[in-house]
């Protein structure tokens, strides 16, 4: 009998959750990082000195897994040299544009109106969002036009919106739920004509009133559509352990969601879904929560390419006061070296904490064998030996004990007594 231990991570989102959405000024220099997604990495389009235009394709790859970037300015290109990367944790490739103020718009994607949906063809569509740049916004980051062409022998049976938002300090996606309720029905409608009509079903956290108030009003006539409103966990934010709670099964190990007839997308992906088709604009900003040690939580509406930095400027963040900047959940996301680090497509979240706010970390000490991280971890792996193989360079016996099948929710070192950097470890191993 698998003992399994029930971990209770209490959410952190009363203030900001009811703040509306709030647009940041543009940047005097956008820093677009040409590798923000899963899969093959992009090449530039642009050369130092040419001028470009809102929304204009600035980078991309002939890879099909792959997603272009885009100006989110009008100006000139300054310089493409190296910026903190996030995603690999490590300086890569950028372009760096000087905004000229003239708001200039590219006008390659022509938008189309509600009533041309049914007009046009599904690979009309999966062509726009991918040249659109759409990927995962939940974090996940793999090209969203992959992830909507799954194989003809694959039909898909469910179309899930993930509108949990499990990480515990994140509010953006229901800051969108809220004020873009629209923008997700449309984009719904577009992924639904895409994957032939599948049954929806929204999943989100009964704890999100507002939000499902909105969600009810805009999705009652929405033929097979279900909105399911229960106390999902931290931990069921996850695809596949949402999967679970849904349905009652496990997606296998090596398997993909698609194989299983489901497609499950998070709400800012399909918020810039409906942008793309019926705005024509291409993914150049998102909705990212300024959160933590700070007195007035945000909800902003940000162009990516802007240093997290500017952002904390902007507001007054006391630069000497900060301890720590995480990016992209507390749980899940990465804490940077530099503030001079860009927003990614990625960047649900900006956490900051205060040097006057601190509390002692745990001190790391040797594994004490109590099995918490094993009893704790949703997938039922075994991470400390995960962690000791990598630590010892034997990436085969950690590939041998599912490296693979985790998906970073940090659980493991949330409950490790020891201070062990697990989550860490074995996330960096997988890449």
């Amino acid at each position: 009998m698998t003992f399994m231990l029930t971990v209770k991570i209490e959410e952190r989102k009363e203030k900001a959750r009811k703040v509306p959405i709030e647009v940041f000024p543009d940047p005097e220099t956008a820093v677009i990082l040409t590798f923000q997604h899963v899969g093959a990495s992009n090449a530039p389009l642009v050369s130092v000195g040419d001028n470009v235009s809102i929304g204009q394709k600035i980078a991309d790859s002939e890879e099909r897994t792959s997603a272009p970037v885009h100006s989110p300015i009008s100006g000139k290109v300054a310089k493409i040299g190296d910026a903190y990367n996030i995603h690999q944790e490590e300086f890569s490739k950028a372009i760096f544009i000087e905004n000229d103020g003239k708001k200039r718009k590219d006008k390659t994607l022509q938008p189309i109106s509600e009533s041309e949906l049914n007009n046009v063809s599904t690979d009309f569509l999966i062509e726009r969002v991918r040249e659109a740049g759409i990927i995962g916004l939940g974090g996940a980051g793999f090209p969203t036009h992959v992830k909507l062409s799954p194989p003809s022998d694959k039909p898909i049976k469910y179309l899930v919106v993930n509108a949990c938002e499990s990480e515990i300090y994140d509010t953006s996606d229901e800051r969108l739920l809220i004020e873009k309720t629209s923008n997700i029905l449309k984009g719904v409608k577009v992924m639904r004509k895409i994957l032939g009509s599948p049954e929806v079903i929204i999943a989100t956290k009964n704890n999100k009133i507002e939000a499902l108030e909105k969600l009810k009003e805009a999705f009652s006539e929405e033929p097979e559509t279900r909105i399911v409103a229960r106390p999902f966990t931290y931990q069921q934010g996850d695809a596949g352990l949402l999967q679970k709670a849904l349905f009652g099964w496990e997606v296998p190990a090596g398997k993909r969601s698609y194989e299983m007839g489901v497609i499950v997308h998070n709400v800012a992906t399909i918020n810039a879904v409906a942008k793309a088709v019926f705005e024509g604009e291409p993914l150049i900003s998102r909705v990212t929560t300024l959160t933590g040690d700070i007195e007035e939580p945000k909800n902003l509406l940000v162009k990516i390419g802007t240093l997290v930095g500017h952002i904390l400027d902007h507001f007054k963040v006391d630069p000497n006061d900060i301890r720590k900047v995480v990016l992209g959940g507390v749980m899940m996301g990465t804490s940077i070296p530099t503030t001079e680090a860009p927003l990614t497509k990625r960047t649900s979240s900006i956490i900051v904490f205060s040097k006057s706010k601190y509390k002692p970390v745990k001190r790391r000490t040797d594994c004490i064998k109590c099995s918490k991280c094993i009893s704790a971890c949703p997938l039922h792996l075994h991470p400390v030996l995960i962690f000791e193989a990598i630590e010892k360079g034997d990436i085969e016996r950690a590939k041998s004990l599912h490296l693979a099948d985790c998906f970073g929710c940090g659980i493991c070192s949330y409950v490790c007594p020891s201070g062990i950097p697990l989550a860490n470890t074995i996330c960096g191993a997988r890449y």
